[in-house]
């Protein structure tokens, strides 16, 4: 029998970990802790089968074309 590898999904922190993921968010002005904030707001709206507004979304940039 042979072994099969299993691979998992990866958690919030090691993509905002990812020397990838870090340069695009510096690129377009993004913060982790703003990232982790959404995410905080988002699985809380949905524990409370709330829907999250629109006004915890980030502004648009005017150069994110």
């Amino acid at each position: 029998m042979t072994a099969r590898k299993t691979f998992a999904e990866p958690t919030v922190e090691e993509m905002l970990a990812d020397p990838i993921v870090r340069l695009v968010m510096q690129r377009d002005g993004v913060e982790a802790a703003e990232v982790r904030r959404i995410l905080q707001r988002l699985a809380a709206s949905r524990t409370h089968g709330l829907r999250p507004l629109a006004a915890d979304a980030p502004p648009a940039r005017a150069d994110a074309a």
